[in-house]
Parts: structure tokens; C-alpha cells; sequence
């Protein structure tokens, strides 16, 4: 399981990783560089549309550096908080690793089909929290000419409850769309590709991808460390689902580990 994928288990705003801290006090952070780090074990999909899962160890990583750089799964960038009515609203930019990848020779199916590797990316969001709840906007655009060099746009909610102490659930719902040569790369067959696969021609367009939802629990063992689990279920939607590469519709990803904050 990809990297990307798990953090997209963990909630989706980045900011979840910070909230499932917020269990208990923390200790004041007076650094340069504060957040949070971890271990996590994955089970999902080896690849978008897979009916194969693969386990993975992955590091988890939410820093922020100053007052406006922050270091995550976006990537190294630089954002922003303005307060903006009951909430705050968040933005930046900066320019990241998609994990994200394909590759033929795991799975006799791909034969024939070209690689889709993982590569660097430019990245931009806007989030808006207020209370327990939050919403925002994930755009990613390729830049790496041996991976998807399009656009994918995520767009979701995110809602928190403290039930204890301790503990802490989360419930985070997601569309993604994607343009054109995101979803070529990923699900369209050229007639070449399927003489030499065997799967059926099919030419992808821009559109909706993928909806889901991600459940995630945390617990909090001291003031700087937190068990957590999260379940992510989604399905693709249209051309990708449509695909002959889709060979499951339904993606479920498991995760669970330890963060701690410093």
C-alpha cells in the first residue's frame, strides 16, 4: 500500500493528524519545528482499482517549521491562517512526492500496459475549520513526465468528537475528480495495449474518480502519544470505474500505529 493512500486513511485534511493529538494537554512547543511523527501499518489496495492488497510500514509525518512552512504529505510548502468568521480558514502551497503508482510487473494483467511511477508534484489547498467541523480542497497536478502529469482535485468534510479524555473519533467523506491525462494514465487501454494485455479498449476522460469515507479512531497513551486506527471505504465512479483496469470497483484500506508529537 502506498503512502498516499495511508495518509488518505488517517482523515482527510491534514490537519486530522494534529486533531487526533488533542486528546489530552500538550506540552508547550516552543521549537522551530513542531508536530507530529510516527510509524503506521497499511492494508490495501496495491494500486487504484486493484482486487489485490498488499501490507506496508510507512512513516506518518505532520510538521510545521516557523510561522508558515509546513512539511506533510503536500509536500514542503509554505500556508497561511486567517481567522474568518466562527472558524479559521488555511491555504498554501508547495510542491510534494506523489506515491501513487503502477507498475506492470506486479501484476500479470498490466502486461503490456506502460508504468505509471511515482513522482514529484505541485500541490495547493484551502481548508476551513469551525468547531468539530471542517472542510477544504486538495489539488494536485503532476509534474513528472513518468507519472500522471494531470490534475486531481479532492474535495471534503471532515467531522471530530472528543468522547473521553482519551478518545477520539472522526468521520471524513471525499469526492476526487480528475482531468483527462490523470485518468489516461491510470485506466485508458489504447487498442495496442489491449492487443498485447487482453483487456478491453478504453479511452478515460475527465470526470468524477473516486467518492469515499474515512472512520478514524485515536487514543491517547500520554500527552505525546497517540494510538490510532483508521478504515477507509470507497468506490470509483464513472470511466474509472467503467475501465478495464478497474478490477475492483470497491477500495477498502486499513491502518493503524503510534504518533507522537514534539
Amino acid at each position: 500500500m502506498k503512502l498516499k493512500q495511508l495518509m488518505s486513511t488517517l482523515g482527510a485534511p491534514v490537519a486530522g493528524l494534529t486533531l487526533l493529538m488533542t486528546a489530552v494537554p500538550a506540552a508547550a512547543q516552543d521549537g522551530f519545528v513542531s508536530g507530529v511523527a510516527g510509524l503506521g501499518l497499511s492494508y490495501g489496495p496495491s494500486f487504484l482499482g486493484s482486487d489485490e492488497s498488499e501490507t506496508g510500514v510507512i512513516p506518518i509525518f505532520d510538521l510545521k517549521i516557523g510561522s508558515y512552512g509546513f512539511f506533510n504529505q503536500r509536500g514542503l510548502g509554505l500556508q497561511n491562517a486567517v481567522e474568518l468568521g466562527a472558524g479559521t480558514l488555511r491555504y498554501g502551497a508547495g510542491v510534494g512526492y506523489d506515491f501513487e503508482e503502477r507498475i506492470a510487473a506486479d501484476d500479470a494483467r498490466l502486461t503490456g500496459l506502460p508504468d505509471v511511477e511515482a513522482g514529484t508534484s505541485a500541490n495547493a489547498f484551502v481548508e476551513y475549520e469551525t468547531g468539530p467541523l471542517a472542510f477544504g480542497l486538495d489539488l494536485q497536478k503532476g509534474l513528472s513526465s513518468d507519472g500522471p502529469e494531470g490534475l486531481r482535485a479532492k474535495l471534503y468534510g471532515s467531522y471530530g468528537t472528543q468522547l473521553n479524555e482519551r478518545t477520539r473519533l472522526s468521520v471524513s467523506p471525499y469526492v476526487i475528480w480528475a482531468d483527462d491525462d490523470w485518468m489516461d494514465a491510470y485506466f485508458t487501454v489504447t487498442p495496442g495495449q489491449a492487443a498485447t494485455s487482453g483487456l478491453a479498449a478504453f479511452d478515460a476522460s475527465s470526470g468524477l474518480a473516486q467518492g469515499g469515507v474515512t472512520f478514524t479512531g485515536s487514543y491517547a497513551v500520554s500527552a505525546r502519544a497517540v494510538f490510532f486506527a483508521s478504515l477507509d471505504f470507497s468506490t470509483l465512479a464513472g470511466d474509472a470505474k467503467d475501465s478495464s483496469l478497474s478490477f475492483d470497483d470497491t477500495q477498502t484500506s486499513l491502518s493503524t500505529g503510534i504518533m507522537f508529537r514534539f
